[in-house]
């Protein structure tokens, strides 16, 4: 089964022109993942947390676990993300979800007081693509039925790259395919798809567009 349903589309923009050839790297493909988790040092409390899963959709950043009432025997832990947003809400002892991390205190030999926390950061974490074929076509214009350049992983030339387990793509379209495109500095609409051969589904990588211009000097013009 391939990774395909781990990708979500991201938007970048290219700077080409005639004379060159087409070489440019594009973001990693990446899905959240856990970083780690670290205890406040202020922490009065022993315990330690436990995390269980981080989902794809999960925000990247530190999120902040923190210890917020004890009432009745019942030590009470709310989170938030990155942007301050309370996102679960629990007890220690307990699993915790939160908007896509599955999570736990323990207690330790002391126990927690209100205001002990711990940071868990999530970060990106390379998509395997080993076994995707990515296709890219560009158009005059975005309900354009014609094609004006095409670029794919496919066959024995290929004119995309793929880094297989790195979750990183890169255009190696040559210069005689870019001196044949018509320069067009405020862009042309592009995407490029992945697909699973295997089952022939497809999902968009990137889009964006492409500012194509005659020589370099004129690249940002109309853009």
């Amino acid at each position: 089964m391939s990774n395909l349903a781990l990708i979500q589309p991201q938007r970048v923009d290219f700077d080409t022109q005639q004379t060159c050839d087409w070489l440019d790297g594009l973001p990693m493909i990446g899905t959240p993942g856990l970083g780690g988790a670290v205890a406040g040092a202020a922490n009065v409390g022993t315990g330690l947390i436990v995390v269980g899963s981080v989902v794809a959709g999960t925000l990247v950043g530190a999120h902040t676990v923190s210890v917020t009432g004890i009432a009745g025997g019942i030590t009470s832990v709310s989170v938030t993300d990155p942007r301050g947003i309370v996102t679960g809400q629990g007890a220690v002892g307990a699993p915790i979800y939160a908007a896509g991390i599955t999570l736990a205190l323990t207690p330790g030999a002391t126990a927690f007081a209100v205001g002990d926390s711990f940071a868990v950061a999530v970060v990106p974490v390379a998509v395997d693509l080993t076994g995707l074929r990515f296709d890219l076509d560009a158009r005059d214009t975005v309900d354009a039925a014609s094609i004006a350049l095409q670029a794919t992983s496919d066959g024995s030339s290929p004119t995309i790259v793929s880094g297989g387990a790195t979750g990183l793509i890169a255009m190696t379209v040559p210069q005689l395919a870019m001196a044949q495109l018509p320069a067009k500095a405020d862009g042309y609409p592009y995407a490029i798809l992945a697909t699973d051969p295997n089952t022939g589904r497809r999902v968009p990588a990137f889009y964006g567009l492409i500012h194509h211009t005659a020589v370099a000097a004129q690249i940002g013009q109309g853009a």
